[in-house]
């Protein structure tokens, strides 16, 4: 059982998603992750991306007329149940920031930077990144106008895909107001500073760039000010973060699976742990939360593909899948004493992935802030009779 047989999702699959999942399923395994890569635990190389390119798992969920397979968000989540089954969220989540970040930008970019730049994205010719994070708020990375070019200083922290990737798509002050720049990784001024030793999802590299005077024509310039910009920057997020909230209900129920096949076969004090009523306790708690989990999962996809944009109720599901996922992953680790503890137990490398997850696509703390926000407005609106 997966949540691609919830009932509301399995009516929607169509013959094309049904042939996505059995092709992916024979194609991620761990030999051709481990060919991947350059280390044992090292981030994917350049042909890793060339391959999924090639093999057309780059686009999945973009409509034809673009490149795409036109398999929407749902095709999305096909894929991500396939590479799950690795045990290392850093593919799908260089993935995500490649297809559901990068490709989406494009789509509603100017038809010259798309003809530019996604025909390469898609056939794994070219890697993106999305380079939000500030040093600090007192830090902005600003863009300068000089005549029909930009100059560009500043840093980002903690970006995913930022090594390997030859296209950053970074958070700019233009004008006084947010922007979206497409720069080239090869402009003379843009360096790599850093490539971050992380504690899991170490399949997707995490970097520091610095921007010091980058020149990138005014041309380059993919969102900016206004309203429009911020319905974009959360379509594109929004979709980040539910294919996370995707990803951590996948390994909640890996770990699941897991925990009680050991539980019940584990015996302590002449019965299993699994019988013991501080553990059948939590455990069916970790259950019902998989259940609200998948359930959750389901309605967004369905929303998502129909065209909605629930920006709260995302950030709401992307909270609860994480923090569930790592409660549970914690719990296996006590569950299995000393050995919870020792670096190759597969509860304790889920634990590493998750906590990666509790900080991309914006950390717990910002989803409840959206959602309580988000949601106290609409409290507000509602008593004061204000039609939304």
């Amino acid at each position: 059982m997966s949540v691609l047989e919830n009932g509301n999702l399995a009516a929607l699959l169509t013959p094309a998603h049904h042939a996505l999942r059995a092709r992916a399923r024979d194609f991620f395994t761990d030999a051709r992750l481990a060919g991947w890569r350059e280390s044992a635990n090292g981030p994917l190389t350049g042909r890793a991306w060339r391959e999924l390119g090639e093999a057309g798992y780059l686009g999945v969920s973009l409509p034809t007329e673009f490149g795409g397979a036109g398999l929407g968000v749902l095709g999305s989540l096909v894929l991500g149940e396939a590479v799950s089954r690795l045990g290392d969220v850093g593919l799908p989540l260089g993935m995500h920031v490649q297809n559901e970040v990068a490709c989406q930008w494009l789509v509603d970019a100017d038809p010259a930077l798309r003809a530019e730049f996604l025909p390469r994205l898609l056939d794994g010719r070219l890697v993106a990144c999305q380079a939000d994070t500030d040093p600090s708020a007192d830090e902005p990375t600003t863009a300068v106008r000089d005549g029909d070019d930009l100059v560009i200083n500043g840093a980002k922290l903690f970006v995913i895909n930022g090594a390997v990737a030859g296209l950053c798509f970074t958070r700019v002050l233009l004008d006084g107001s947010p922007a979206i720049v497409a720069v080239d990784k090869d402009r003379p001024g843009l360096r790599v500073a850093e490539v971050y030793d992380k504690l899991g999802t170490r399949s997707a590299d995490s970097a520091r760039l610095e921007f010091t005077d980058v020149r990138v024509p005014a041309t380059r310039i993919v969102s900016s000010g206004g309203v429009g910009r911020h319905l974009r920057w959360n379509r594109v997020m929004t979709l980040l973060r539910f294919l996370i909230a995707a990803d951590a209900a996948l390994v909640h129920r890996r770990l699941l699976d897991r925990i009680t096949r050991y539980a019940g076969e584990r015996a302590l004090g002449g019965r299993p742990l699994a019988a013991w009523p501080v553990n059948s306790h939590a455990l069916a708690r970790f259950r019902a939360d998989l259940e609200l989990a998948e359930a959750g999962v389901a309605r967004a996809c369905a929303r998502l593909d129909s065209g909605s944009w629930p920006v709260p109720e995302v950030a709401a599901l992307k909270w609860f899948c994480v923090e569930r996922a790592c409660a549970l992953a914690a719990a296996c680790c006590d569950l299995e004493g000393g050995a919870g503890y020792m670096w190759g137990n597969p509860s304790l490398r889920d634990l590493a992935q998750l906590r990666g997850l509790r900080m991309a696509g914006g950390s717990q703390t910002t989803m409840l802030t959206i959602t309580n926000h988000s949601f106290a407005a609409r409290a507000e609106w509602d008593t004061a009779g204000v039609a939304r």
